[in-house]
């Protein structure tokens, strides 16, 4: 019977030894058939052939940095691929998954920032910014919040005052927003008074942001992940505020080496550069945001972008604050929270772009169509803005807008 138990308790072993090698073999297979979230496999919105002539615009050659390139349809993507290096140190490959650093497209991230406060009734637009900013009350009560928000409040560009220590401003430079701000505010007058006249300014997205932390109580970042972020679910998006912080699947940014434009600006702001081909490495070390600083994934921004149809933020109100236009004593009317509508091909387009040391990035949406395209880059002079639009156009000829 001794022999019979121990026989048993063998063949009750080997028995689990196969179930549990074949609950193995199947969590190994799911990892591995799993689809991967780059879209390789045709687009059914596009035919083989539009969509071979998209990737044509948009193709990169071996070890180059690239493109990360979105098409979104009815708050779907249709179309979402990456092309060419996120990192050229490791060969890591750009996809929707990627994180890019969006610049200037940063700033409708600050402007849904105000318009939640606005909605809360903790701030107007009308609020003169001394209110918050006791800093700026030199410049009186006539410099309101609605001038930072649509570019027309007479303040200095940090980038035009020297700053303290010599260095230029430079995001190869360290500065922080509250240096910036400290040199803006340096003058005792306004370039122009309030409302008089538009210039683009990123020191009145950084006060925006200032704004924010004095009226909620918390950092802007923090404040955007609890408001903004969390709320859609954009897991991989956030305030760069701090330069030394790791971001996963970051894109790094890269320019020719040899390109004479490279070469002079570097130099221009004392950075040398050995000479031949290949890629120069720009990195993003001054961690100021308000104008820039978010970082973010092509999948991400597809939950950005739904939000304008589902409401899922605070509901409609805050897309018709995000869209509101405002008119002043000058021509430009066509700003909105971060945004600037345009028309193309007859349709209505809200859209912006954006660029720094190591980016260029851009983002149109037609809301009547429901329909965006977003294209992120980790060159500075890869002109997404350009690509875009050869992409719409190719878009408009096959009837697809």
């Amino acid at each position: 019977m001794s022999n019979m138990r121990r026989f048993c308790r063998l063949l009750a072993f080997v028995v689990l030894l196969i179930v549990l090698a074949d609950a193995c073999v199947h969590s190994i297979s799911a990892q591995t058939v799993r689809p991967s979230r780059k879209q390789e496999s045709p687009s059914p919105w596009l035919d083989p052939v539009q969509e071979s002539a998209i990737d044509r615009l948009f193709s990169r050659p071996p070890g180059s940095p690239g493109y990360a390139v979105g098409l979104i349809k009815d708050g779907e993507f249709v179309f979402a691929k990456g092309y060419g290096l996120a990192n050229l140190d490791d060969n890591i490959l750009i996809t929707p998954e990627t994180s890019f650093h969006l610049a200037s497209l940063s700033k409708q991230f600050t402007a849904a920032a105000v318009a939640l406060l606005i909605l809360d009734h903790k701030i107007a637009l009308s609020d003169p910014v001394a209110k918050y900013l006791p800093e700026v009350s030199k410049y009186g009560n006539g410099l309101l919040i609605e001038h930072l928000v649509y570019m027309t409040s007479g303040l200095h560009e940090y980038a035009d005052e020297p700053r303290m220590n010599g260095t230029p401003w430079m995001t190869f430079y360290y500065f922080t927003r509250d240096e910036a701000m400290a040199a803006a505010l340096q003058p005792n007058q306004l370039e122009f008074a309030p409302g008089t006249k538009w210039a683009y300014r990123n020191i009145n997205y950084m006060l925006l942001t200032k704004i924010v932390e004095v009226v909620s109580h918390e950092s802007f970042a923090a404040f955007m992940k609890d408001r903004v972020f969390g709320p859609l679910a954009m897991l991989h998006s956030e305030i760069n505020d701090d330069s030394t912080e790791i971001i996963p699947h970051r894109a790094t940014g890269y320019a020719s080496r040899s390109d004479p434009r490279v070469i002079k600006e570097l130099a221009q702001v004392g950075v040398a550069i050995k000479p031949g081909d290949g890629w120069v490495r720009l990195v993003r070390v001054a961690p100021h945001f308000g104008g820039s600083g978010v970082f973010t994934t092509l999948r991400d921004l597809l939950l950005w972008d739904r939000n304008w149809y589902t409401g899922t933020l605070v509901g409609p109100q805050f897309i018709e604050i995000m869209d509101k236009r405002m008119k002043f004593e000058h021509d430009k009317d066509n700003d909105a929270f971060g945004l600037v509508w345009r028309s193309i091909y007859g349709y209505l387009m809200l859209d912006y772009s954006g660029g720094d040391t190591d980016t260029s990035t851009y983002m149109a949406r037609f809301p009547d169509q429901h329909f965006t395209v977003i294209c992120l880059s980790n060159m500075p002079l890869g002109d997404a803005e350009g690509r875009a639009h050869a992409a719409l156009d190719l878009l408009h000829s096959w009837g697809k807008l």
